[in-house]
């Protein structure tokens, strides 16, 4: 009988995990509707400076709830700073793709990133990947091409800026499996928002007298238009995507804390339904048959490297439990 109500107990944390992650999603994909909506009208590092300052206050609350300010000290500090600026370059460059490309399009190919933190684990950590896991690696990566779709003679450089993104991303998340091993959440939370802070500061002051030509591609006028005073109503949406930002990142953490990640990561790929349903409500965009492809492949490949990473933790686990105490 306890064996039953402890697993009880575990199912109904797995399945509030679960609808936590779905939650922090579903929120963040409001974050794209309103960056994508204000792209022509302010750069993207003056969107990102006064989100984060927007952020901010439910961060510390967040902190504050989560152990206190105590756990925001760092035994690393220069190392979180690193991966602090290599998050900034990787949602800087998310939401470039996003202003320029369908938003599925974008959100799909952003949706690389396990594919990339799978073969990165495995050339830069001590994590074996087997064949099988590389042979989803490289179909997800036709995922990606059948989105791109090369062969038309044309892509869209917003398709090199999601993929470059969603790189950096990658390389920020193996950072984040290091800095684990002796650095809280909330310390590498707080890092991350004041780089954000301050670089994005520095880069709209040094940016602020470039000159893009009116015909320039989308995300090149996103990235290099001087800053101008925000409108009272676009001010309270840059608010709006700050309180999103923590709530999402606290949706996402809980989540990965009730319940196991091999659980819950599957569900991240719910972003693409959101980005299909955006795009088509307020913008009108429908993929084609070869994105919709793309995009089920790379879900596909994503979620069996999620699988094959839960099935080879059971694996080491039983092989520990197997070997003699010393």
């Amino acid at each position: 009988m306890t064996d039953v109500k402890v697993q009880d107990a575990g199912a109904q944390k797995s399945g509030l995990g679960i609808l936590l992650l779905i939650g922090g999603i579903a929120v963040f994909s409001i974050q794209d509707v309103i960056v994508r909506q204000m792209s022509s009208s302010y750069p993207v590092l003056e969107f990102v400076f006064f989100r984060t300052i927007f952020s901010i206050p439910p961060i510390l609350l967040i902190v504050k709830l989560q152990g206190g300010f105590a756990t925001m000290r760092a035994k690393r500090p220069f190392l979180l700073l690193v991966r602090g600026f290599l998050m900034l370059l990787a949602y800087t460059t998310y939401y470039l793709a996003v202003a320029s490309l369908p938003l599925a399009t974008a959100v799909a190919l952003f949706f690389c990133a396990p594919l990339l933190v799978t073969a990165m684990a495995a050339l830069f950590l001590p994590e074996p990947v087997g064949l099988r896991r590389w042979g989803a690696v490289l179909v997800g990566f036709g995922g990606v091409l059948l989105i791109a779709q090369p062969g038309s003679g044309f892509v869209d450089p917003g398709v090199f800026i999601a993929v470059a993104g969603a790189a950096i991303y990658s390389i920020s998340v193996i950072m984040t499996r290091k800095l684990g091993e002796t650095e809280s959440g909330n310390a590498m939370l707080i890092h991350q928002a004041m780089v954000y802070l301050v670089f994005s500061g520095l880069a709209g002051l040094l940016m602020q007298d470039l000159a893009v030509e009116a015909d320039a591609h989308a995300a090149a006028q996103f990235l290099m238009s001087g800053w101008v005073m925000p409108q009272a109503g676009h001010l309270a949406l840059m608010a709006l995507c700050g309180v999103i930002a923590a709530a999402g990142f606290y949706g996402l953490t809980q989540a990965y804390r009730l319940a196991p990640p091999s659980a819950v990561a599957p569900f991240e790929y719910t972003g693409m339904t959101w980005g299909i349903l955006w795009g088509y409500v307020f913008w009108s965009e429908v993929p084609d048959v070869m994105a919709i492809g793309g995009m089920v492949v790379i879900v596909a490949a994503g979620v069996y490297i999620i699988n094959r990473e839960r099935v080879r933790g059971k694996r080491v686990v039983a092989g520990r439990q197997l070997r003699p105490r010393t």
